[in-house]
């Protein structure tokens, strides 16, 4: 489910002409506000309480992406450079969280507090497997993009802004607008992937809650060409890869590692396309 969310963050940022590499401290982010409302907002009914938990991960989520944004869209920053230092900086945050500023007294291994039994998405099929309504959260949000980026006015005009810039810029569209839309939106798309991580598996906050989910959306949103619906079966996918490593290195003995390998020559294949498309373009001009 998180990966799916992260797809969705890169899928979002690719439509309007950017390109989101700073998912992973979104995601941490929105795991740190999606703690914060859980543990301290008490008395609450149970839906009331877990729509304002997932309110407060998109809030911090688009909060930490706020400042590279506004560094991106005015003062010309590129993003790679600063979504990657400002991942580092979540990481650290987070460290600080949950050793320091909101620390459990009773957890045995390092932890944040726990949030309330309210705040708990439910599961459709309980443990071992822990399947909770996040899957029906992640459908929905593929329903909703499809239709956004396909039949409304904003999705057309960000699509467009994301395939050809000059071409939006002289038929009249804010690029900058949809761009600091697209990766604002995106940021919350992240931040919401690291709440249902608490809320639906973890319950409170360890140091090491994403094992890199926000990358992993990176070459799920390149395999779907930006589809968010092909986005969920990648995502699926993905995260089998990432639990079958566990169980090959505990039963036949093949490192975990493998997945990143998978994964590194997902990307390299998906760059090989881009660059042979563009020797064929290259070509076609000379002719």
């Amino acid at each position: 489910m998180p990966i799916a969310f992260c797809s969705f963050a890169v899928i979002v940022s690719m439509k309007g002409n950017a390109f989101n590499i700073g998912a992973e401290g979104q995601l941490i982010c929105g795991a740190i506000g999606a703690t914060l409302a859980g543990a301290l907002f008490r008395g609450l009914p149970a839906p009331l309480h877990i729509f304002l938990c997932i309110v407060a991960s998109a809030l911090f989520g688009m909060l930490f992406g706020l400042f590279p944004t506004m560094m991106h869209r005015f003062r010309g920053v590129d993003l790679l450079v600063i979504f990657l230092l400002m991942n580092n900086v979540a990481e650290y945050f987070l460290q600080y969280f949950v050793l320091d500023l909101f620390k459990s007294q009773n957890a045995l291994v390092p932890s944040s507090r726990a949030i309330e039994k309210t705040a708990e998405l439910p599961y459709l099929i309980g443990p071992p497997y822990r399947m909770t309504i996040a899957i029906i959260l992640v459908l929905i949000c593929a329903v909703v993009l499809t239709w956004f980026f396909n039949r409304t006015v904003a999705g057309y005009e960000m699509r467009a802004v994301g395939q050809n810039r000059q071409a939006a810029r002289y038929a009249g569209i804010p690029i900058g607008r949809y761009t600091t839309m697209a990766l604002l939106l995106s940021a919350m798309l992240a931040g919401i992937a690291g709440g249902l991580e608490v809320l639906g598996n973890y319950h409170c906050l360890y140091t090491e809650i994403s094992p890199g989910f926000g990358y992993d959306g990176i070459p799920i949103a390149l395999l779907c060409n930006a589809n968010p619906l092909l986005a969920v079966i990648g995502s699926v996918a993905f995260g089998a890869l990432r639990n079958g490593s566990l169980a090959m290195q505990a039963k036949v003995g093949i490192s975990s590692e493998i997945v990143n390998v998978i994964q590194g020559s997902l990307i390299l294949v998906i760059a090989s396309n881009y660059f042979i498309r563009y020797l064929l373009n290259w070509r076609r001009r000379a002719k």
